[in-house]
């Protein structure tokens, strides 16, 4: 075995004071200036499941929950870590199983361009075993409900290493961007009955996203949260998740975000839905999917619709079919492709806005 993802452990700077939830605060709601980091990063960042650096220099993973009921429904739930990378992301999927048919996997992503997130992610490997607690957010403030920790064998530890290893020396020119098989099509090779389809539609702050990194690099946050759900769904534990068929599809709109000002809204669509797939019987069930999961834990998101995306104008860029990842060209002439299928589907308009 080596060990040499050791090596690239960076020195940062520990948070002094900072301590972990224990036996003396579990089932008590925890003191909003000792644990300040955990509100800060449910209130302020909207964030449902993060890791987390102590004092100590050790990484733990919160996994915040909307009320005690979504938690008594996994409390008897196996858990275990499966790892993976995309590009300079390293990915650790906290799989959480109570049913082998519907697991949920809450995926941590860290940047290994990014020193702090670099140490987490080595620290993760250093530790004998990882703590994971769990929380929910109620009125009163954030209740610790119960911690376990988890741990993983020498041979799953050597192949996450290889995998940190890979993201943070990854060469976007000297070696190969993709484990999954890939290809491209024009869109005019499209099925009509795909462009019809009814889904999930994710809205995002776009002037928010712009001013924080720019507008490529608000584009590149979004879409690097769709091919790492994209990495989930060609790993997931459920063979009918591995198997699904859908389309991405991504259009802007004017709106109102969360807090009721005027702002450009950057759109991500799904469809289809795949409600069966993932076994979505209530919308707040919606995070068993990873696309779900990936695009609602970005900072900028604010809400869901359910939307036919055809009809709003959007533009379906990338598919997935089986555990490949199809790339979709629009030119001039494959529009009309699109402008067709909104014709069929609204022949009551007198407009279509695919017509160039």
């Amino acid at each position: 075995m080596t060990d040499e993802w050791r090596t690239i452990k960076p020195e940062v700077l520990l948070p002094a004071g900072r301590i972990s939830p224990g036996e003396e605060t579990m089932g008590d709601t925890l003191n909003r200036l000792v644990f300040q980091d955990i509100y800060r990063a449910v209130s302020e960042d909207g964030a449902r499941y993060f890791p987390r650096l102590t004092a100590a220099g050790d990484v733990e993973i919160c996994i915040v929950y909307e009320d005690i009921e979504s938690f008594s429904e996994q409390v008897d739930a196996r858990v275990y870590l499966d790892f993976s990378s995309y590009r300079q992301n390293w990915i650790a999927v906290l799989w959480v199983v109570t049913d082998p048919e519907d697991p949920l996997g809450y995926p941590l992503s860290f940047r290994t361009m990014n020193e702090e997130e670099r140490y987490l992610a080595v620290r993760f490997l250093e530790q004998e075993h990882v703590w994971v607690h769990y929380l929910v957010d109620i009125e009163e403030g954030i209740t610790h409900l119960y911690s376990e920790a988890i741990s993983f064998s020498e041979e799953e530890k050597e192949e996450a290493g290889k995998l940190l290893l890979a993201a943070y020396r990854y060469d976007p020119v000297g070696q190969e961007e993709e484990e999954m098989p890939e290809k491209t099509m024009g869109g005019e090779e499209l099925a009509q009955n795909r462009l019809l389809e009814r889904g999930f539609a994710f809205y995002f702050d776009y002037r928010l996203m712009e001013n924080r990194f720019g507008e490529e690099g608000a584009r590149e946050q979004v879409m690097g949260a769709v091919y790492r759900s994209l990495w989930m769904m060609h790993r997931h534990p459920n063979a009918q998740a591995r198997d699904a068929e859908l389309l991405i599809w991504v259009g802007e709109k004017t709106g109102k975000n969360r807090a009721g000002e005027d702002t450009r809204l950057l759109v991500v669509a799904m469809t289809p839905q795949l409600l069966d797939v993932y076994q979505i019987v209530h919308m707040s069930e919606l995070e068993a999917n990873p696309l779900a999961t990936m695009l609602m834990a970005l900072t900028e998101y604010q809400y869901l619709e359910e939307e036919y995306p055809l009809e709003y104008g959007y533009i379906p860029i990338v598919g997935y079919d089986g555990g490949t990842i199809t790339h979709i060209e629009w030119n001039e002439n494959s529009f009309f492709w699109l402008d067709e299928a909104y014709i069929a589907m609204y022949p009551e308009h007198t407009s279509s806005p695919y017509r160039l």
